[in-house]
């Protein structure tokens, strides 16, 4: 791949109107056509959209040629930074609605249809990403670096967000991972590879204990794979192998690994890497994200494992944070030479021995870019282009309170109504047979696409400054959900009690009217509570206070041994 960044100086692109042969400039069409007015031209059978050219160098492109050649349509766009997010499945929509809404003109790359933000954020063709890459100031690789892709349009010049190959890699083979994490000084649990199922039952049969079942590689992103046994000889977990091979797809590989089951509480850090160190306050010191995922269904967590319910966190400085000194700070090396920028992230289980590796996430996480949107307070284009030039942001701003982001959901999630499943249904005749009818309405029913949103009276604009529109579109002057998932939006509190933050999340969510809308709303019972205590003694949590409670105590105890010294001394003396 060749990459050649084309730089065209955005003031040499000049907003044009061709009347009779003649050109008339202005830094917008509006005086364009003004001036062809003053001129003395009929102006009245003038279409700025339709007319309305731009002229660089002498030549002239229609504004269908200027987006493909420059990335703009519209003459206010010519002063704008050009922002491309090239992505899998857009994991992060919100995030590029707010570097738009910062005045920067944000495209989408997109290899997988959605409905998110359509008409909102102009998009691309997949396909053309290289080339409309060259006239970027900024290029975002959101979930994977697409092997070298990101690598080797850095090289080119190009300022980007991603990494390379091993990037990707750290990912989806949890083994090499696992492996990697050891090196780097980190915990780490044992782990095996296996590639059948009876491999699994094997080594629980001679090993015993409490195991978990990943699944890693081409089947990573299917869910309900993944299995930790309660069980002392994980005898739920050779249950669980009876359903999978039940309902295994001939011909797909069988691509897992089994853990050795760490006893603790999970918890996982995070941070903005830029090629050399990690993201700075305006002190100079380096910041991380403390967080603690809700992946199950229910309150209690109980119920099916899925992406994210909500997730708990909050920024520290990295020189406060155990749970930093005793991960990220170990992976620097490993960092540099995967040649990454961005958001790294290490999930752990805690315990009194220490912090032990779980997996690794180099990219955008999902919804924690929703509660980074709502922590940072300055702008996020100028602190993403600082990371890919590895820089730091100038008066970088944040808010250091505990946040909750938590999704809002509706019906069939956390199933699956996918556009194969519609097609199936869908084909033939009308049924007309009642259990037919009932089941095809059924399926019908589930599909979210399209459901409208309602607000309550007491809906506020300060209120919208918390919502984050990760699973919406904006058509015919509403909000409606974008795609069939039954994922609706994200939102956030802050606060400086956990507790509080999630009464005010609980009520900001209640004005949001939808059918079928769920969410799970024991904020006053998440992962943080239960592990707050041990998390405390382990000095995981209050570090920073636990230190300058130390030298408090150390100052107090010099002072009261150079009293004694002084007492003794005029004792003697006396």
């Amino acid at each position: 791949m060749n990459i050649i960044p084309q730089n065209k100086e955005k003031d040499k692109i000049i907003p044009v109107i061709e009347i009779s042969g003649n050109l008339y400039e202005g830094k917008n069409h509006g005086e364009a056509i003004e001036k062809a007015e003053k001129a003395g031209h009929d102006i009245s059978k003038i279409n700025r959209e339709r007319d309305g050219m731009f002229m660089v160098d002498d030549k002239l492109y229609s504004r269908q040629e200027a987006k493909k050649e420059f990335g703009i349509t519209h003459s206010h766009e010519i002063g704008q930074n050009k922002v491309l997010i090239i992505t899998d499945e857009w994991l992060a929509p919100s995030l590029a609605l707010r570097m738009q809404t910062e005045g920067h003109n944000v495209f989408l790359a997109v290899r997988r249809s959605t409905n998110i933000l359509k008409g909102t954020i102009k998009r691309i063709p997949y396909e053309d990403r290289l080339e409309f890459a060259k006239m970027c100031d900024l290029v975002i690789y959101e979930d994977k670096s697409n092997r070298n892709e990101s690598k080797e349009m850095r090289a080119s010049g190009i300022s980007v967000i991603g990494g390379d190959k091993l990037t990707d890699r750290l990912e989806w083979d949890r083994t090499w991972a696992n492996n990697l994490a050891r090196q780097s000084g980190i915990l780490a649990p044992e782990m095996i590879e296996v590639d059948s199922f009876e491999m699994v039952r094997d080594i629980i049969k001679e090993r015993g204990g409490k195991w978990v079942l990943k699944q890693q590689g081409k089947i990573d992103e299917i869910k309900g794979l993944n299995f930790v046994a309660r069980m002392p000889n994980s005898e739920d977990l050779l249950d669980f192998l009876q359903i999978l091979e039940r309902n295994w797809v001939d011909g797909v590989k069988k691509d897992f690994v089994i853990q050795e089951k760490v006893e603790g509480h999970e918890f996982a850090i995070g941070s903005y890497w830029n090629g050399h160190e990690f993201m700075k306050d305006a002190d100079g010191d380096e910041l991380c994200e403390e967080n603690w995922e809700h992946k199950a269904l229910f309150p209690g967590n109980l119920g099916e494992s899925t992406g994210e319910q909500y997730t708990v966190m909050h920024y520290v400085k990295a020189k406060d944070s155990k749970l930093f000194m005793d991960t990220l700070d170990k992976c620097r090396e490993l960092l540099k030479n995967i040649d990454f920028r961005g958001d790294f992230d290490i999930n752990t289980i805690v315990n009194e021995k220490g912090a032990y590796f779980l997996e690794f996430t180099p990219r955008m996480g999902v919804p924690a870019t929703s509660a980074q949107l709502e922590i940072q307070k300055s702008s996020w284009y100028e602190f993403l282009k600082a990371m890919a030039d590895g820089e730091q942001p100038k008066n970088y701003e944040y808010d250091p309170r505990m946040c909750i982001v938590s999704w809002l959901y509706t019906k069939p999630f956390p199933f699956v109504n996918s556009h194969k499943m519609t097609s199936l249904y869908e084909q033939g005749e009308t049924p007309s047979d009642m259990a037919e009818i009932a089941q095809l309405m059924s399926f019908r029913m589930s599909n979210s696409e399209g459901i409208l949103l309602n607000f309550k009276k007491d809906f506020t604009k300060e209120d919208w400054k918390h919502i984050y529109p990760d699973g919406l579109r904006f058509r015919n002057g509403r909000l409606e959900v974008g795609n069939s998932d039954g994922y609706v939006l994200t939102a956030c509190a802050m606060d400086d009690k956990v507790e509080i933050a999630g009464e005010k999340l609980n009520e900001l969510l209640k004005k949001i009217v939808i059918p079928k809308a769920f969410w799970r709303n024991d904020f006053d019972k998440t992962n943080y509570h239960s592990s707050k205590d041990d998390l405390t003694k382990w000095g995981y949590l209050d570090a920073k206070k636990k230190k300058e409670e130390e030298e408090t105590k150390k100052v107090q105890e010099e002072k009261e041994k150079t009293r004694q010294e002084i007492r003794g001394m005029i004792k003697k003396a006396l």
